[in-house]
């Protein structure tokens, strides 16, 4: 036996313990109390609970659709929302939830994630609702006490979301599978289906603002750029200056760039091109919403940019478009970056 097939053995033998693990932590510490073995009829459904323990920035925009759609589902139910973090709420500011709580579901978080726990087990939910079935989160649904407990079907977790929706087609992009649960349910979806932001008019006049002082006035096509990424997405330098210059070359015009900096990019990759940078994400959207054109690779940032109904331009290296891609109307996604064909995306995108 190889030492390649002795790791695959082993890594079989560990998720077999794992998987065990999971379901004898269900089937001892499952919270019954209210449980009823039947859906609830929509008018009888009160009070929700939907639970996304997830620390992605894009994972937390992709949710966004889902939670527009159960609104619409269930207009006269309070919704409340655990998330993981604090920040995570301001992607869903306007949209009718009703309390979020934050797990800081982690072995850091413990404390906090005990805290919180305690204060909602003394709640009887109508509805505990999964919008994706993982192992987290079906630990934290089990404890919880609900009389309706859904997510998608799963073989393992459902003992503990007993009304789960088993799912033939399921929508592959990542921002649109979980509607197929409404579906189950027996909701029809409401069109068009939004991916995108609620912003206020104030946040609106701010982004403009903003984007006014980046463009100066001078009526050049603007483009904003993120060179962040996680692991393989990551471009190098050359590949960025690279990209930048293919678009330069396919206008007449002289392109005002605008490099969005992070506490991990703190210098731009060009001198004296202009930046922005801003800790509040909601406004960092209504920004890039005002500007001509946005450039990202598969990030968090990508995404927010395309749920604020900005023209993206994703560059995909590693990850697939199918399920990961930006979804805008005006939006591209590019697959062979090397050969980026840079007119025609100005064309496309009417950006030049």
């Amino acid at each position: 036996m190889t030492f390649k097939h002795k790791l695959r053995k082993f890594d079989q033998f560990r998720r077999s313990k794992m998987s065990s693990l999971e379901t004898a932590f269900y089937q001892l510490f499952s919270n019954k109390r209210s449980l009823e073995k039947q859906e609830l009829v929509k008018d009888k459904v009160k009070h929700i609970l939907l639970i996304r323990n997830n620390k992605r920035i894009g994972n937390i925009y992709f949710l966004l659709p889902f939670v527009r759609q159960i609104r619409l589902a269930y207009p006269d139910a309070r919704i409340d929302m655990m998330l993981n973090e604090s920040w995570q709420s301001n992607v869903f500011n306007n949209l009718g939830i009703n309390q979020f709580h934050y797990s800081h579901f982690s072995l850091k978080g413990i404390f906090k994630f005990l805290k919180m726990m305690k204060a909602l087990r003394k709640i009887t939910y109508d509805m505990i609702l999964l919008p994706q079935t993982s192992a987290g989160d079906t630990i934290i649904t089990a404890l919880l006490d609900g009389r309706n407990k859904i997510s998608s079907f799963h073989p393992k977790r459902n003992l503990i979301c007993i009304h789960s929706v088993y799912v033939e087609h399921r929508r592959k992009h990542a921002a649109l599978s979980s509607l197929s649960i409404l579906e189950g349910l027996g909701h029809t979806l409401v069109e068009p289906i939004l991916h995108t932001l609620e912003f206020t008019q104030e946040e609106l006049d701010k982004g403009r603002q903003a984007s006014q002082v980046l463009r100066n006035n001078e009526g050049r096509v603007t483009i904003a750029y993120f060179r962040g990424a996680r692991g393989d997405k990551l471009l190098s330098e050359k590949s960025w200056l690279t990209v930048l210059s293919k678009f330069e070359t396919a206008t007449n015009q002289q392109v005002q760039w605008v490099e969005i900096l992070c506490p991990d990019i703190s210098k731009p990759i060009n001198a004296g091109v202009k930046t922005f940078q801003t800790s509040n994400l909601r406004h960092l959207a209504s920004v890039l919403k005002e500007l001509d054109a946005f450039i990202s690779c598969d990030t968090g940032p990508l995404h927010l940019a395309d749920a604020a109904g900005a023209s993206c331009i994703g560059l995909y290296s590693h990850t697939n478009p199918k399920v990961f891609g930006v979804i805008g109307e005006n939006t591209i996604n590019v697959l062979d970056i090397e050969n980026l064909d840079a007119p025609a995306i100005g064309k496309k995108l009417n950006i030049f």
